[in-house]
């Protein structure tokens, strides 16, 4: 995709009606590659953008689709709420489960339909993972895959759970049957690290699971600060960002990922200067920097940059953990989310 039509893309989602003729197809492939069609759907008929109609008919029916499955999703977020909180078992809700249903920052950031989740993310510390296993298990929950012949989950042997967890530093995934025909199954993860390591932000996490709270939105739900929260979403990309096997996948720089950051950004409620002495005082000032560079040159915004910049901005190696390689990115970032593969910008050092 050519950098003009990322300007296209940008425009729309920061609220502006844009001029000129893109390439539509290829507007609407990265949109749905990169989960950002219900949003820009949304901000095009705010702005009043003329769309096309074959363009405007695809968009329209992702965002009720997405709509649809929100919904479902909230149905489950409810569920493991209440008897999360009922057991008193120390925990967060993550990401869109969060920003879909409550208004962390005085106002929801989206809108049903606008954000999607794949699934539930809960944040935990190590110590609490069995208590909120049983409560998964007790909801339904297997640690498996959905199989979609058989219509039922296939659940993992005990050896492949301890792999995971000895191997990759996660939980194997929770997965429960639906009985809904369009959504099948929801899907559970559990978060015990904010790093490629299980003790990577070990002291940063706690703090997160400490100052947690209750919020009454669409649903009640437990999760973090709002500067907490904002600095998880840093982290889990500054991951994303640094890792081959994402990078590969095409995972690195998804534009619904920045999104997130973006917004709580220029929200009037977001405090960055406050947020980026947090990030000092935990170690993580770097982290933050070269995210908010990713953010700020995407939807080219000076004051995010600016932030940035003060915090250190370079951006991180990419580590290939399975052929024990690192690698330099030989070009920008916005070079790299035009491009479908962007691995050819990667240089081994």
């Amino acid at each position: 995709m050519t950098k003009n039509d990322l300007d296209y893309i940008v425009r729309v989602l920061k609220g502006y009606k844009p001029v000129g003729d893109p390439n539509w197809w290829e507007i609407s492939g990265f949109l749905q590659c990169h989960k950002i069609a219900g949003m820009f759907y949304t901000k095009a008929v705010a702005s009043g953008l003329d769309l096309p109609s074959r363009i405007e008919c695809v968009l329209r029916d992702i965002k009720e689709r997405q709509k649809r499955k929100v919904r479902v999703m909230r149905n489950a977020i409810a569920e493991l709420s209440e008897k999360l909180n009922g057991k008193n078992v120390p925990h967060a809700f993550l990401k869109g489960s969060v920003l879909c249903n409550v208004p962390i920052i005085g106002d929801y950031v989206y809108e049903d339909g606008e954000r999607v989740s794949n699934d539930i993310d809960i944040l935990a510390r190590p110590e609490d993972l069995d208590g909120i296993s049983t409560v998964l298990r007790e909801s339904g929950y297997e640690q498996g895959v959905y199989d979609p012949n058989t219509g039922t989950v296939k659940s993992f042997t005990r050896a492949e759970i301890l792999r995971r967890r000895m191997n990759r530093g996660e939980v194997a995934p929770f997965v429960k049957c639906t009985g809904d025909s369009e959504f099948p199954f929801t899907e559970a993860d559990i978060n015990f690290s904010l790093g490629n390591t299980p003790t990577d932000g070990a002291g940063l996490l706690k703090e997160m699971i400490r100052t947690s709270k209750m919020y009454n939105g669409k649903i009640d739900m437990r999760t973090l600060t709002p500067e907490m929260f904002f600095l998880h979403l840093v982290m889990h990309q500054y991951k994303e960002s640094a890792l081959y096997f994402a990078t590969k996948r095409g995972k690195d720089l998804d534009l619904y990922k920045l999104a997130d950051i973006y917004y709580l950004c220029v929200s009037e409620n977001t405090n960055l200067p406050h947020i980026a002495l947090i990030a000092r005082a935990f170690g993580i000032e770097d982290r933050l920097g070269a995210v908010l560079r990713q953010v700020g040159e995407v939807f080219e915004d000076d004051a995010i940059l600016k932030i940035a910049k003060s915090c250190g901005d370079v951006q991180p190696y990419v580590c290939d953990y399975e052929n024990k390689k690192e690698y330099a990115w030989q070009s920008g970032i916005r070079d790299r989310i035009c491009a479908f593969d962007a691995t050819p910008y990667l240089r081994e050092v």
